[in-house]
């Protein structure tokens, strides 16, 4: 039974089996592509303004890792930020399983407070420029 109230909880668009799956995006949510350390902290800044953080998947394998912020279906649209990439329509993001909340390797960052809880992006924007400025020592 806590399998069907886990189920229950989280968002239809969330992987629930043992496997990572390849989804969409621009259908539920776009995504913000960012380098790791930047997107550590914009998670800490936007936490510190009492703030919602919507889901946030972690990809720390590679020479780049990096972690992807899922927004509103159209943020990708309009987004333009340095050193960030917008996924949107005809982009797709593999999506850890709901259970997979630490590494190595691909994993849920931040899980979904509530199924429609998306990071706004007006609020991901100002974090990510903070933190990046943060990053390269020029704030």
């Amino acid at each position: 039974m806590p399998d069907a109230i886990l189920t229950a909880r989280v968002p239809r668009w969330m992987p629930i089996g043992s496997e990572p799956d390849l989804c969409p995006a621009g259908t539920w949510w776009d995504a913000i592509r960012v380098p790791e350390l930047v997107g550590r902290r914009a998670v800490v800044l936007v936490e510190e303004q009492r703030l919602s953080v919507g889901p946030v998947i972690l990809d720390a394998g590679g020479r780049e890792p990096r972690m992807y912020f899922l927004t509103p279906v159209g943020t990708a649209a309009r987004w333009e930020e340095v050193g960030t990439v917008a996924l949107g329509a005809s982009c797709h993001v593999v999506l850890p399983p709901v259970d997979r909340t630490v590494g190595p390797g691909l994993h849920w960052f931040w899980l979904p407070a509530r199924p429609h809880v998306l990071t706004p992006p007006d609020v991901l924007r100002r974090a990510l420029v903070k933190a990046r400025r943060e990053h390269e020592g020029t704030l």
